[in-house]
């Protein structure tokens, strides 16, 4: 039944979109770039976007879904110049399929626990989402970054096979959880700390404990069949920029430690 859904997930990823990329990648005259990009990283991105085509000519169009949903995209079309999913995972399977010429890491989200307005159900931290009052939402593990990411932070907290029992969404868009928590569907849901900054007026945000956190850092790839790697090239060197970081932090985003800070 797992691969069975596996499979419908990517038919449905696949259909949906394959006509949007045509027309997308064939519709504008002189040089612009589609980008396959997840949709919880939109908000900077449609700001870099601009910016980037005043600066350059160049315009950046992109098409914004799960990050699992786009790499089937990739794999079915064939078309595109850059990638930036929501995690390393979904890059480091592009590059083993040989579809990425050169990545970069240009940003970073955390995974955090967003909650209703005012907290009616008094969640504190990851241990109350295994109540069985509590509707919870979170990304499909097989689609998304943050569905990914959200399991792990699950395992990490011995609490995965609690939790899954009270999930009553499993998002193949972070945003929809945003939403959800919003319009009072979901009592929580886990989402990344940029999509919470979206909805910071109308949900409460919990930061996980520092041993259950998990980062993901934001790739951005060159494609190998892209018709304009040295645009897509110089997009990906502009999202590094400090120009750039200053977007990402204003939308909410921490930016990737520097080389002298990782550590081992």
């Amino acid at each position: 039944m797992e691969l069975r859904r596996i499979i419908i997930v990517t038919l449905v990823c696949m259909l949906v979109s394959v006509a949007i990329l045509f027309f997308v990648h064939a519709g504008h005259a002189g040089t612009t770039l589609l980008v396959h990009a997840g949709a919880g990283i939109r908000p900077p991105l449609d700001e870099l976007g601009e910016r980037f085509e005043k600066k350059t000519g160049t315009r950046v169009d992109y098409s914004y879904k799960g990050s699992g949903c786009l790499l089937a995209d990739i794999c079915f079309s064939k078309m595109g110049d850059a990638y930036i999913p929501g995690e390393l995972f979904y890059i480091e399977q592009a590059e083993k399929r040989g579809f990425v010429v050169d990545s970069r890491v240009v940003a970073q989200m955390s995974i955090v626990i967003i909650v209703q307005k005012g907290n009616p159900k008094k969640i504190r931290g990851l241990r109350d989402l295994t109540r069985r009052d509590v509707r919870f939402g979170m990304g499909d593990p097989e689609a998304v970054a943050v569905g990914r990411a959200s399991s792990q932070a699950l395992v990490k907290a011995g609490l995965l096979k609690e939790v899954e029992k009270n999930i009553t969404m499993k998002a193949l868009n972070v945003v929809e959880l945003g939403i959800g928590v919003k319009l009072k569907h979901l009592d929580a849901a886990m989402v990344w700390d940029a999509t919470a900054h979206l909805f910071k007026r109308d949900v409460e945000i919990l930061a996980l404990p520092e041993e259950w956190q998990v980062d993901s850092p934001i790739p951005v790839g060159v494609l190998t069949f892209s018709s304009h790697q040295r645009e897509a090239g110089q997009f990906m060197e502009f999202l590094a920029t400090e120009e750039a970081a200053k977007v990402f932090v204003k939308h909410g985003y921490g930016l990737p430690p520097k080389p002298d800070e990782k550590g081992t």
